[in-house]
């Protein structure tokens, strides 16, 4: 309490935004030739809007990053952002090692499983990823990374619940040029990146460029049984640009990528809940937050390529925009959900995954300027994919499962903003969702080699929704501008991969949002402080959440609408800068995540159908295959759960200085980044599910020539050693497992450009 009170009176007095680094992005359309004179106040460009403006311009909460500031911290993927933007998660789901944990404004997924689509979208260079298994980014030729907070229905579309990733790589610039990064680091991290610009060639038509990632990490925890590190990476990965543009009406990009990663891991911290297969764990691993006792070394290994395709064409009265997309993706991923060396198998999980998504955007937007302009679009994406599960719950049983599913999805968008007045903006728009899925599944269950059960189904829904978005905003001087906005959110149903019973399967439908905020942003004194703050309400109905219910022989965790919830909370964004060569960024945040109505049996325990404390509905009987087995399901009343990686309160602060020297810079960065304790499973208020109440610390010194011709980094995460979880979970009547962020590493960074 007393580390939070410090942090939160420090914001206050500070104010508050996200870190230096951020106010010296240049949009998509600049380059790195660009004068720094250009970028002196600050300014970062968006595209939140489907048009190139200025961060502080647009009427929603947004936080963006680029990679000065990855680079200052040493960060390697999207989760070591986690704590820069005020109520954002950016953790690891836990249980399987490829799949991220994203969570906005107290929203959250990390359903390894394709059939749950995320409530959070993720748009690279424009192309939404429907799978959650290939948004776990290594942040390496990157431009900016923007982080839509709310829904964003209308503009950005397909199932976006909470607020959308739009991520935006390196575009080729107008001149030759490349460079060279090697880092080394605490657990054999060792990482190449290199990256080579073209220039313009063919009568300055083309520009090109080529960019590769190569990253071993050994990992910081140990399996005892196997002797083998745990929490390792290896990742191979690529990505080439090549524009077109001979400064007329017409301009194409076309951005392809590869990736290849190999995961060890991850390294379950097992709790004892009373199981005497516990007390056969080792015990220097019941007291060792870094060893493991896993019959075999989990694996997940992801392979994944693809790319966009974005052409502009100015009619003279607008621009018309196209972004073509294609993602392929597979992964074999092998587990043991029970965390346990007894029974052998226990709960052994494999999953191998094979899918491909297409989609295509037009997009109209009218010139500004005028009293009246707008945005006018369609949209299709369709996905398809396979996935083959394996468990082996135990020596006698085994459940196998084939599934097959194919989505269709097409929209149609606008938006209209509207000036009557100098400084005031109308805005309305919507955008109508029609969503389809074809599911087929074919699930078998074996006790000792003997099929006990088996069906097939094949499955077809759609579902189809209009989210409105109402904004105004109103620019009360050059530099503060006030805002107030409606939207709605919308994902559709779906289907369960992990029922073994017809009865399991749903489909589930779809769940929606009503969003309201208010804000601010602000830049005052001549642009010595910029001050944002932001206060929001939103209303969940129909939420989909896990819940377990009996299958053919065990309990299983499946997806249906359980919930409605109402989150509110504030953020306070602010950056100082006393000097050209200092600047003091802070952020704080307060959330608020209830339940307001949950219904359900969330304990997993069947009974006879007796009368329990805190029942809400009528025991339901259990049925399999169609038929009652004599045991009953009783809801409860459930609204005192927390719902998962929500803090209450969270916040960052950050310094940077930059000292000028005879031969460039000296460049000294550090930052705090304060969580309050918060529980990252949401099914159930166990203390073992609880991240603590922690605040990390991170530092770089970096000396670098002049125009940063080169530079040489030193850094540090996580400097006073924290154990700190990233998630906990718990596979039906299993223990407790916790799975921990790295702990105190160091780096070198050495680049040269040229």
């Amino acid at each position: 309490m007393k580390i939070r009170l410090l942090l939160l009176s420090t914001a206050t007095a500070l104010v508050a935004l996200p870190a230096h680094a951020q106010d010296q992005m240049p949009s998509a359309e600049q380059t790195s030739s660009q004068p720094a004179a250009n970028q002196a106040f600050g300014e970062i460009v968006v595209t939140a809007q489907r048009r190139s403006e200025s961060v502080q311009d647009v009427p929603i909460a947004i936080s963006a990053f680029n990679a000065e500031l990855v680079e200052a911290s040493g960060s390697t993927n999207i989760t070591s952002l986690n704590g820069l933007a005020p109520n954002v998660v950016l953790q690891t789901q836990g249980l399987v090692a490829n799949v991220p944990m994203i969570s906005i404004r107290g929203m959250s997924t990390a359903d390894p499983d394709p059939n749950a689509d995320p409530k959070v979208s993720t748009i690279i260079d424009g192309v939404y990823i429907p799978f959650v298994s290939s948004t776990m980014l290594d942040l390496f030729d990157i431009e900016r990374i923007e982080v839509l907070k709310g829904p964003q229905g209308v503009l950005f579309g397909k199932n976006n619940l909470a607020g959308t990733i739009n991520v935006i790589s390196a575009r080729p610039t107008d001149d030759f040029g490349g460079e060279v990064r090697l880092t080394a680091g605490s657990n054999g991290l060792k990482q190449f990146r290199g990256k080579i610009n073209s220039g313009r060639f063919a009568d300055d038509a083309l520009a090109a460029k080529v960019a590769v990632n190569f990253r071993d990490y050994n990992g910081y925890s140990r399996n005892v049984i196997t002797g083998n590190k745990l929490n390792g990476a290896n990742v191979k990965s690529v990505r080439g640009a090549l524009n077109y543009d001979r400064g007329g009406a017409f301009d194409s990009t076309i951005v392809v990528d590869w990736l290849k990663q190999k995961t060890v891991g991850p390294a379950p911290h097992v709790l004892d809940n009373g199981d005497p297969n516990w007390d056969l764990l080792p015990n220097e691993v019941k007291n060792d937050i870094r060893k493991s006792a896993i019959p075999f070394d989990p694996i997940a290994n992801t392979e994944s390529y693809g790319g966009s395709w974005t052409s502009n064409l100015d009619v003279g009265y607008g621009t018309i925009t196209s972004v073509l997309g294609y993602r392929h993706l597979t992964y074999v991923t092998r587990g043991d959900f029970d965390g346990l060396i007894n029974p052998v198998p226990g709960l052994d999980v494999g999953r191998d995954f094979s899918g491909e998504s297409k989609s295509g955007e037009l997009r109209y937007v009218s010139p500004e300027g005028e009293p009246v302009d707008f945005v006018v679009g369609v949209y299709y994406q369709t996905d398809k994919w396979r996935q083959f599960n394996t468990v082996f719950a135990n020596p006698a049983v085994t459940t196998l499962a084939q599934l097959n599913q194919d989505t269709e999805s097409y929209a149609a968008f606008m938006l209209v903003n509207a000036h009557p007045a100098d400084g005031l903006t109308l805005s309305m728009g919507g955008r109508y969702s029609h969503d389809r899925k074809k599911y087929d599944i074919a699930s078998q269950v074996f006790v000792n080699s003997n099929q006990i059960s088996s069906f097939q189904s094949s499955l077809e829904s759609s579902w189809s929704e209009f989210t409105p978005r109402l904004t105004v905003n109103y620019e009360v001087t050059p530099d503060v501008m006030v805002y107030a906005n409606y939207s709605q959110g919308y994902k559709a149903g779906g289907y369960n991969s992990r029922g073994t019973i017809p009865e399991n399967i749903g489909p589930y439908n779809p769940e929606r949002v009503n969003a309201y905020e208010i804000g601010a942003k602000t830049d005052l004194f001549d642009r010595l402080l910029r001050f944002n703050v932001a206060g929001f309400v939103n209303n969940y109905r129909d939420l989909q959440s896990s819940v377990t219910k009996m299958g053919v022989v065990r309990p299983e965790n499946i997806t249906t609408n359980v919930a409605a919830a109402k989150i509110y909370g504030f953020e306070v964004e602010a950056m100082l800068r006393p000097t050209s060569n200092f600047t003091i960024s802070t952020n704080l945040a307060y959330l608020h995540a209830r339940y307001t109505d949950f219904c359900a049996d969330t304990d997993g325990v069947f009974t006879n159908g007796a009368p329990e404390p805190r029942q809400c509905g009528p025991a339901e009987p259990i049925l399999i295959n169609g038929v009652p087995n004599g045991t009953f399901s009783v809801p409860t009343d459930s609204t005192n759960l927390e719902l998962a990686n929500a803090p209450k309160w969270s916040g960052s602060i950050a310094a940077d200085y930059v000292i000028p020297t005879s031969f460039g810079q000296v460049k000294l960065h550090s930052d705090a980044r304060y969580s309050a304790r918060f529980n990252t499973w949401g099914r159930d208020n166990d203390p073992g599910y609880y991240r603590k109440e922690v605040v990390m610390l991170n530092a770089s010194i970096a000396v670098a020539g002049h125009d940063d011709k080169w530079k040489l980094t030193f850094y540090g995460s996580n400097l006073t050693d924290q154990d700190v979880i990233s998630g906990a979970i718990s596979a039906g009547a299993t223990p407790v497992q916790q799975f921990y962020q790295p702990p105190r590493e160091f780096g070198v960074d050495l680049a040269f450009k040229f």
